[in-house]
């Protein structure tokens, strides 16, 4: 496995060490991905929503009022939340 590639393509800076230890980590989920593989499921059913797991339904309700949403904002603008410019 080429970490040094899979972090660049990540946009990532690692050190020789911290290199070694991503890689073994990864080796390790591998390592595990293939004892899933190998398990046998043939005669395990899939899970399936039922009644006891269902959700509730979907019923429209009031939401919050202009007052209630912007309580706690610091900055509001235009009934808009105002945050700094992220660039």
């Amino acid at each position: 496995m080429d970490i040094n590639k899979l972090a660049k393509l990540s946009r990532l800076t690692l050190s020789d060490s911290e290199a070694a230890q991503a890689e073994e980590r990864l080796q390790g989920l591998l390592k595990l991905m293939e004892n899933l593989k190998s398990l046998d499921l043939d005669n395990v059913e899939p899970m399936i929503a039922n009644e006891a797991s269902s959700l509730r339904e979907d019923i429209p309700a009031q939401g919050f009022s202009y007052e209630q949403a912007f309580l706690n904002a610091p900055q509001e603008e235009n009934y808009h939340f105002a945050i700094p410019k992220v660039i």
